[in-house]
């Protein structure tokens, strides 16, 4: 009888803690540099699109970071360039913000796409 009611307790316990975490999703944003008409962002227009468009949109927080970026274009050669990784967290009701990022450096920077990686995650309350 003791060890159910411990048992019974611990589970207890161990459903509370669920109650401390909400569901929200992580999206990851690579952003490449190449323009198409020969060129790269720059770095000014980079920090410029990431203050206006970016920060802007989710001033609670988010990551960035360079990499080298390696894709496959439509004649089949490799090519590779600096890319801009952005990683935040937000809400499901957030995802009008990541689409219009998308869009504005699509269009701003005659990018055929920015590449998107978005998983659930558990955050504390």
């Amino acid at each position: 009888m003791r060890t159910a009611s411990a048992f019974l307790i611990l589970l207890t316990l161990s459903c509370a803690n669920f109650a401390v975490y909400e569901k929200q999703e992580m999206d990851t944003l690579y952003f490449g540099t190449q323009k198409p008409e020969g060129g790269v962002v720059s770095d000014a227009e980079w920090q410029q699109f990431l203050a206006d468009e970016i920060t802007s949109r989710f001033p609670s927080g988010l990551t960035t970071w360079e990499a080298s970026g390696q894709w496959r274009d439509q004649h089949n050669v490799i090519e590779r360039e600096r890319t801009h990784i952005v990683q935040v967290v937000h809400t499901t009701g957030d995802e009008g913000k990541i689409a219009a990022i998308i869009d504005l450096y699509k269009k701003r920077f005659a990018q055929e796409a920015v590449f998107r990686v978005r998983s659930d995650v558990w955050m504390p309350r």
